[in-house]
């Protein structure tokens, strides 16, 4: 018994110093972790060291605490400042120098540790003080050293010896200060060339100022392509709802009046109920027309269906030619006008609106005929609605070239319609055609009407002379049915048609026919039986001079030639041209000449140009 009691008092006395070596054990390790913390937490406290760099360092950055004149006051910066620091430390009763490790804890590396005011005071002294220009200061939204916010005068080159920062370093464009300006100066400066709205929607200059910044950019090539997708015709559907003229925020909101809906409004209305309405009309298939050889069963059925046009009273199934004997002969017309629309609807605006004005003013009770492709047939319902007699037909080329030498471009219609200048030569064409069939006056849609047009018969104006011979333009045209004039026009336009050349199937075409037929347009002119208005009459500013009329005068100089050429225009003109192939991307300023011809003659003078 006694040696197993000897042996379990051993074991318990084994155990109970097994318990105070583990504890002893434990002390030490802990006695070490905190040594080596002890240890990092010291050496952290002299992690960088003053070299020649980093006092320059120091020297720009206590120099940010130096007023720029006087060094008294103190210049505040928002950004933090670039901090760099010596300490020592004492280990173990001993002065020792700390030795930078840059291989431990890389997060230490950007904390800013606080020295007392007595150090700080010291290291200023001895590093000395740099000139405030050359700070530079820590942007910690960037991680980038600059240059302080505070720039240099317009000028002056930077200091030397500063660092030039590559443009992938740049602070950000959209950075903005304390001040709400951004930071970067070329940023500034673009918008500091943003001098009204106009600029801001890149609308191109009325005046000979210079362009901006922003337009100079890529403006240029906006305007070049809004141009082409104008006319083209196969994406006019898809364009009505971005045109920006049918936008309702861009209307005027502080135009007198503007109680309904604006004309903005009410285009965007008539495109979204034609776009509705589009299924179950046939104005789909009337812009579509095909070709006898590909589709002959049932083609009259087709043409018999199509809507040639439109106005209150007239059967809207009757074929081209009994609708445009039925609307000259319904109630009495005054007058026969033809005008030609093949660009888009939308682009169909209020300046073109003025001159369809102006005619009604002055002939309320004519007969206007807008032969186009592109218009819905109820584009004009309010003027007829006010008892105007106004119709929108689409042209038959068949029956309006019917006995004449051109009726061979209605047999290559569908691959005519795919050339360049279709929508311009397809126009040139249908005027003359209409023009020699019926008779009456033609009128551009950029034309106003000053006076009546009742005594013009087989007139065409003159635009300008050179070298003695006379240059004419169809925008304005009076003439009888079946005018030999006209005729010779037709086949001048077969025989010498050329689907590359933008102007030599129209003015240029009219301008030949009279030179060939009476070498000179001043002489003989009797033989042709036509009567040749100068150009005071239908043309009183020239195309290459209507730009500048679109401002307001800026002098009282300028003012008094602007005054006196508008008496001139509104005692001896009959009708003023815009010349909008030149004049399309400009508007009418206030008070300007242009404005003040375009509002004088309106009806619907609420619309704002």
């Amino acid at each position: 018994m006694l040696p197993r009691s000897h042996s379990h008092a051993a074991a318990r006395r084994r155990s109970g110093l097994g318990a105070q070596l583990c504890a002893v054990v434990a002390a030490l390790l802990l006695l070490v972790s905190l040594a080596v913390l002890h240890s990092r937490l010291s050496s952290s406290t002299s992690r960088f060291p003053l070299s020649s760099s980093s006092k320059s360092a120091a020297s720009n950055s206590s120099a940010l605490l130096e007023d720029e004149d006087d060094g008294g006051g103190a210049v505040l910066d928002p950004t933090v400042t670039i901090t760099a620091t010596t300490t020592t430390t004492d280990v173990a009763g001993g002065d020792s120098a700390a030795v930078s490790n840059h291989e431990d804890d890389p997060i230490d590396e950007l904390d800013v540790l606080d020295e007392d005011s007595a150090s700080g005071v010291g290291a200023a002294d001895e590093v000395p003080a740099a000139p405030s220009a050359s700070s530079l200061v820590w942007d910690h939204a960037a991680g980038v050293a600059r240059l302080p916010f505070r720039l240099p005068a317009a000028g002056d080159p930077l200091p030397a010896g500063l660092p030039h920062l590559e443009p992938a370093h740049r602070i950000a464009d959209a950075v903005f200060g304390s001040d709400d300006e951004p930071v970067d100066l070329e940023l500034r400066v673009e918008i500091s060339s943003i001098a009204g709205v106009e600029d801001a929607l890149l609308l191109k200059p009325a005046s000979s100022v210079a362009e901006t910044r922003l337009r100079a950019g890529w403006a240029r090539w906006l305007e070049g392509k809004a141009d082409y997708l104008r006319r083209d015709r196969m994406l006019r559907s898809n364009l009505d709802f971005l045109n920006p003229r049918n936008h309702p925020l861009l209307q005027d909101p502080d135009s007198p009046g503007l109680t309904s809906l604006t004309r903005g409004d009410r285009m965007v209305h008539r495109m979204l109920l034609a776009e509705i309405e589009k299924a179950a009309s046939k104005n789909f298939e009337r812009r579509s027309l095909q070709s006898s050889e590909s589709k002959e069963i049932g083609v009259d059925e087709k043409v018999q269906q199509r809507r040639w046009g439109y106005y209150p009273g007239i059967d809207p199934h009757l074929g081209f030619s009994e609708f445009m004997e039925k609307f000259f002969e319904h109630g009495k017309c005054s007058m026969r006008v033809f005008m030609v629309w093949n660009s888009p609807q939308w682009a169909f605006g209020v300046r073109h609106q003025r001159g369809l004005e102006s005619l009604l003013r002055q002939h309320p009770d004519a007969c206007v005929v807008m032969l186009s492709e592109t218009l819905e047939l109820e584009f004009f319902q309010e003027f007829v609605k006010e008892g105007y007699k106004v119709a929108v037909t689409l042209p038959d080329l068949d029956e309006v070239l019917e006995g004449s030498v051109t009726h061979e471009f209605v047999s290559v219609w569908n691959e005519w319609r795919k050339t360049k200048h279709y929508p311009l030569h397809y126009s040139e064409l249908v005027r003359l055609a209409a023009l020699y069939k019926y008779g009456g006056i033609y009128l551009d849609s950029d034309v106003v009407v000053l006076k009546p047009l009742n005594a013009l018969r087989n007139s065409i104006g003159v635009v300008k002379e050179v070298s003695g011979y006379s240059n004419f333009s169809g925008a304005v045209l009076a003439f009888e049915k079946h005018s030999p004039f006209l005729a010779e026009c037709l086949k001048e336009f077969h025989s010498t048609y050329d689907d590359e050349l933008l102007q030599w199937n129209g003015a240029e075409l009219m301008t030949r026919v009279i030179r060939n037929m009476s070498g000179k347009a001043d002489e003989n002119s009797g033989h042709l039986d036509i009567k040749f208005e100068p150009s005071i009459v239908f043309y009183p500013i020239s195309s290459t001079d209507i730009s500048r009329y679109f401002s307001e005068a800026g002098s009282s100089d300028e003012r008094a030639q602007h005054d006196a050429l508008f008496s001139r225009i509104v005692n001896d003109s009959t009708t003023f041209h815009l010349w909008n192939s030149i004049t399309s991307s400009l508007i009418p300023e206030p008070n300007s000449l242009v404005e003040r011809i375009l509002n004088r003659y309106c009806l619907h003078c609420i619309d704002v140009l």
